[in-house]
């Protein structure tokens, strides 16, 4: 799959309870990120959708990859979409997109405004190809876009991928991914403030 970049890459947060008042806690973050320039990535705005039910909750917008602490298939979690080109392949998408959602989600968790009320399952990972032309929601996108999932999550760091599987959905929806993975070694690497 060349020139494939629109994925999505969720983390669902574990059995730690996740904070109520997205709003109220979230924007601030974010905002100040923002500010301080503390990603590397060009930030642009922060959007609040926490009033839409199973919807994207709260948003940091960057020139390359969207964030949103996301509710749309019913768990919490953090959701980044990538938005634009990236020279590679789609494995090398789905490898960028993860490795910005590990970096938020590491900047997450050690903010002490969240300390010990918000973490992310490094285990389970949905994957989503945000292209229905190119990955359509069939078992036929599945067999080409599978192999190209596998592929990133190893560039990504990923030690081992235990299961790959397809999640049932409309067929209108995005064809979506649950990887189990384990030895995800570059969460460790990243430095959180």
């Amino acid at each position: 799959m060349e020139d494939f970049y629109k994925v999505c890459v969720k983390l669902y947060a574990s059995e730690v309870t996740p904070p109520s008042g997205d709003a109220d806690l979230f924007v601030p973050i974010f905002h100040e990120w923002i500010r301080d320039g503390d990603l590397d990535l060009i930030s642009l705005d922060v959007a609040d959708y926490a009033h839409v039910p199973d919807g994207p909750g709260i948003m940091l917008i960057t020139h390359e990859t969207a964030f949103a602490l996301d509710r749309s298939d019913g768990r919490f979690g953090l959701l980044a979409q990538r938005r634009t080109p990236l020279d590679g392949d789609g494995a090398a998408a789905v490898a960028s997109t993860l490795r910005d959602a590990l970096k938020v989600a590491a900047r997450l968790e050690a903010d002490f405004r969240l300390a010990d009320r918000l973490r992310f399952d490094r285990s389970e990972i949905r994957i989503e190809a945000n292209d229905r032309l190119r990955a359509p929601n069939s078992d036929a996108g599945f067999r080409a876009f599978g192999p190209v999932v596998r592929e990133g999550l190893q560039r990504a760091g990923v030690e081992r991928v235990g299961s790959l599987r397809r999640i049932e959905n409309e067929p209108r929806d995005r064809l979506a991914l649950e990887a189990r993975v384990a030895g995800l070694s570059l969460v460790s690497e990243v430095v959180a403030p």
